[in-house]
């Protein structure tokens, strides 16, 4: 099909790539000369099966895929992959920004560092904010966020906060936002009473902001300037 067509629809099985593709969602698939970050590949598997996941991670010759619904990286070189997905039961997809492809493979990484325990991996608190901000899955405990005030928080003015972690020595740099999200954070907070709060002070809707303080706290607690119970 995609020899003749340059493109070609198939149907999903499994839930590795939960939440954005389901059982049995219909997929297109397209040819193309170069994949991105964050696009989602059909590719072929030494099973002789087909695979849909998503590319965390690229070098010139290899390419790193993992589903959303998964822990582990699958190295595929170029060869092996038929196209990318550009519709989903009709409807266009987008490829995830950049800080949703970090924050899968820091999912990736802390399955490593838990030594391939899912269990394990599961508790961790990178693997908790996906839950709650990939994943959403239902009946997940809802997190609580605070500011890790072990490290060191040093104002100029009301638009510029570095902040210093002693124990790695990195230093991070906030705006006038970073800093009102922070001062909120003194005291935990869930997602939602977190949006609340940021939708009084700058009076607007809290689907105009989700996204944005969805990413902020997956920068954050990654950094461990913010911690995720």
């Amino acid at each position: 099909m995609l020899r003749l067509n340059d493109s070609a629809v198939i149907t999903v099985e499994g839930i590795s790539m939960l939440p954005t593709l389901q059982e049995d969602d219909t997929i297109m698939i397209s040819k193309s000369q170069n994949y991105g970050l964050g696009d989602i590949l059909v590719f072929a598997y030494p099973t002789e099966e087909l695979l849909v996941h998503r590319l965390i991670r690229k070098t010139e010759n290899i390419l790193y895929c993992k589903g959303d619904n998964a822990f582990r990286l699958e190295e595929v070189s170029p060869n092996q992959v038929y196209g990318k997905i550009i519709m989903v039961n009709g409807l266009d997809i987008l490829p995830w920004p950049l800080w949703k492809v970090n924050l899968s493979y820091a999912v990736h990484c802390e399955f490593i560092n838990c030594q391939n325990v899912i269990s394990q991996t599961r508790q961790t608190q990178i693997y908790k904010l996906y839950n709650e901000i990939i994943l959403k899955n239902e009946g997940a405990v809802h997190m609580t966020y605070r500011k890790n005030e072990s490290m060191e928080f040093i104002q100029a003015d009301t638009s510029s906060l570095a902040v210093f972690d002693s124990e790695s020595g990195d230093a991070h740099f906030f705006d006038e936002t970073g800093i009102d999200i922070l001062n909120i954070l003194a005291t935990p907070h869930t997602l939602e009473s977190l949006i609340g709060e940021l939708c009084s002070i700058y009076a607007v809707k809290p689907e105009e902001i989700q996204e944005d303080v969805e990413e902020f706290l997956s920068e954050t607690v990654s950094k461990k300037v913010v911690l995720a119970e």
